[in-house]
């Protein structure tokens, strides 16, 4: 599932960093299973599958930094995503958030976003999987733009590439609870700069995540306690870094090409038909923020929900049952 709306848009970074590491990392994904392997709706990248799902809500919050030692804007969002499969391999979705913010004050709706998401290869035995996607940031769509909390006049194209691996397959079985993802995105805005002269960069943003599985722990490895079987802890990191079109740094700001980010420990339960994720996300420098933010998602799996009508396939039977 995309980010939604509440991904990063280009021109929000020369004027508030700290947007950057929130917005970029807004909760708002699915759930794939691949073989005995389920990975979960994790809060910073995208998981690397396809999905009948409903993300509602999504909420973010992160204090920012301004260059020169003063408080930053206290940001906060909170999103939608709804995620149809067209068939087993390809899913379309769409949505927003509304954002707010203290230090200046602002307020408003994210621009719509959609996307178009297939799953090139995937193999049960290893559990593994790679995919990529298409999405697109409408342009001015969302509320009407401010200096703070703009809703963008141009439209910004991403192409994405998703990868998962989980390491049921190992000898040891210490290890075959554990596994990893991992997301690379390229985001360009279709105008290269706005009437004022400023610039509009694009931007490569990566992450990944560590996840050690307890639901296949019990399953597959030894029986846990039962108030634990259904948890998956994981770590997660995510980074956006600007690559082209950027604009000399201006005085008293943040050098414009600086990577900005967060990390941090989060934790999801995997419930037979909806999941809940937390998630602290820590700066990893000063242009990202000022103090440990959070993550979290309510996210409804409408495949288990209405396995026969709203969360089937359009145009094909749904390949294989969750578990």
């Amino acid at each position: 599932m995309t980010r939604c709306s509440c991904a990063w848009t280009p021109r929000c970074a020369p004027r508030f960093a700290v947007l950057l590491a929130l917005l970029a990392g807004a909760p708002a994904q699915a759930h794939t299973i691949v073989g005995d392997r389920v990975f979960p709706a994790t809060l910073t990248i995208d998981d690397p599958g396809v999905n009948d799902e409903l993300a509602l809500p999504a909420f973010s919050y992160l204090t920012g930094s301004n260059f020169d030692g003063t408080p930053g804007p206290i940001s906060y969002s909170l999103g939608w995503e709804y995620s149809k499969t067209l068939t087993p391999s390809l899913a379309f979705s769409l949505g927003s958030a509304f954002n707010w913010q203290r230090r200046p004050s602002a307020q408003g709706w994210s621009n719509l976003e959609t996307q178009l998401k297939y799953v090139f290869w995937e193999d049960a035995k290893s559990e593994s999987i790679i995919a990529g996607a298409l999405s697109e940031d409408w342009a001015s769509t969302g509320s009407p733009q401010s200096a703070s909390l703009p809703s963008d006049p141009f439209t910004t194209l991403t192409a994405k590439l998703y990868a998962g691996k989980g390491f049921g397959d190992a000898s040891l079985d210490w290890a075959r609870p554990f596994a990893v993802t991992g997301e690379v995105d390229y985001a360009a805005p279709t105008r290269a700069a706005n009437g004022d002269g400023s610039l509009n960069p694009s931007a490569l943003t990566y992450g990944a995540t560590l996840q050690y599985s307890l639901l296949y722990r019990n399953s597959h490895v030894e029986e846990v306690p039962e108030a634990f079987r259904k948890l998956i802890p994981a770590f997660e990191a995510y980074f956006t870094t600007p690559v082209a079109n950027v604009a000399p740094t201006a005085p008293g700001n943040f050098p414009a090409h600086t990577t900005t980010g967060v990390f941090g420990p989060s934790l999801y339960y995997v419930g037979a038909y909806f999941e809940v994720g937390v998630m602290a996300q820590i700066p990893v420098n000063r242009a990202s923020g000022s103090h440990v933010g959070a993550l979290a998602v309510l996210d409804f799996f409408l495949d288990d929900i209405f396995p026969d009508t709203l969360g089937k396939p359009l145009f094909a039977a749904a390949a294989g049952a969750h578990y």
